[in-house]
């Protein structure tokens, strides 16, 4: 990145910094007295500097910041990464309309393009911030939750929840959009394993889609949502119930892309229940539907279930056809943790055929994605087993 882009980019991030400094109402001078008694104090004068992107912040002015705004540190870094990811913008928000950046931003998810879907959404937030007449108040909080889910799907979960927090504390256009902002925070949450604030909300949720008239979609939205919290509880038997319920609901709508995720996700969780013959069926309806729809993703996600059916039921050419094609997805479109996991198999396929060419080149890659994918994957806390075990 050249110094003007950099420049660009560091000015973005103090304008976040300016505006969380507004909405809270302090001055310039109130942030220099509230921070004298953090370590790395903050001075009006390097404030201004920073808001207006002549100076990056360092840590511990990132931290006092954070204290005196109260954002997480970790939503802080995670604003400046996100700046960072302008530059793969492919689609000029400026000369859109909300229409066909909606639109496109709805293409860039099925696809799982979140990395572009997310730069695109933050630029054209940007852009309507600049002319507030580009969009009406329910295209800018599609916008908004368009931004959220590419946050949670690239495991942003902090900012996520912030971004949230903050459309949930204003006006929302309509009980559906509060209902849909309600059940993102719920998956930030669970994501953040702050399960009773999860629980709590998504309690809300219910009672407010029992308090009125909602469309189908979204009460299956509300039932998938439910499933997703009771799998992270560990209640799997109940989890598949409801994930059956939303797959019902999504059908009857019909709702494809819903349908398929639904699909993938229960059979997921058959195979977590020791299920997997189960998730078979499931498994099969949903890759057709990927492959047909271009939802590249959730293709990736059931090749790669069907690659851990395949080598527990001892089909080891079949499982390693299974992520083998799965990886040729996910390598191109970085869904590390989907790397990861295919990696491990491909490396226990090796180890049964004794094939140690291929068991060192699988285990360099598990060792280099050891630190980027999510800590709650089954196989990376087998293999974090598997190397303190050789440690010792």
């Amino acid at each position: 990145m050249g110094e003007s882009e950099s420049f660009v980019e560091n000015k973005r991030f103090g304008r976040y910094l300016r505006r969380a400094r507004e909405d809270r109402k302090l001055s310039l001078d109130a942030v220099e007295e509230m921070t004298s008694g953090y370590p790395d104090r903050v001075t009006k004068s390097h404030l201004s500097r920073i808001e207006n992107g002549s100076a990056v912040p360092s840590f511990g002015k990132m931290f006092a910041l954070s204290q005196i705004y109260g954002i997480p540190i970790s939503a802080m870094a995670e604003q400046f990464e996100i700046d960072l990811l302008r530059e793969i913008q492919v689609v000029d928000a400026e000369s859109c309309s909300a229409e066909e950046i909606l639109a496109e931003l709805d293409r860039l998810k099925l696809a799982g393009n979140y990395h572009e879907g997310l730069a695109l959404v933050t630029a054209a937030i940007d852009a309507i911030q600049n002319d507030r007449s580009r969009a009406n108040d329910e295209q800018v909080e599609n916008l908004r939750l368009y931004q959220v889910d590419f946050l949670a799907h690239l495991e942003r979960y902090e900012l996520a929840k912030v971004y949230c927090e903050q459309m949930l504390s204003g006006e929302l256009s309509s009980s559906g959009q509060r209902l849909r902002t309600l059940l993102c925070f719920v998956i930030c949450c669970y994501r953040l394993k702050r399960y009773t604030i999860a629980e709590m909300a998504l309690e809300q949720a219910e009672r407010e889609l029992d308090n009125e008239e909602h469309p189908v979609k979204l009460r299956a939205t509300v039932r998938a949502t439910r499933a997703v919290v009771q799998t992270a509880l560990g209640l799997l038997e109940q989890a598949i119930k409801t994930y059956k319920e939303a797959i019902s609901l999504f059908l009857e709508v019909p709702e494809p892309f819903e349908t398929c995720r639904a699909q993938v996700n229960v059979a997921q969780t058959m195979i977590s229940a020791g299920r997997p013959e189960n998730a078979l069926p499931y498994l099969r309806t949903a890759l057709k539907r990927a492959e047909q729809s271009g939802y590249d993703r959730l293709r990736a996600l059931a090749l790669s279930h069907l690659a851990v059916v395949h080598f527990r039921r001892g089909d080891l050419d079949v499982a390693e056809t299974y992520a083998l094609r799965s990886n040729a997805i996910a390598r191109s479109r970085e869904f590390l943790t989907l790397v990861f996991r295919n990696c491990f198999y491909l490396r226990a396929v090796a180890r049964e055929r004794g094939d140690e060419d291929a068991v060192r080149a699988n285990e360099r890659t598990l060792k280099a994605y050891l630190s980027r994918v999510d800590p709650e994957l089954p196989e990376l806390i087998e293999y974090r087993a598997e190397l303190e075990g050789g440690a010792r």
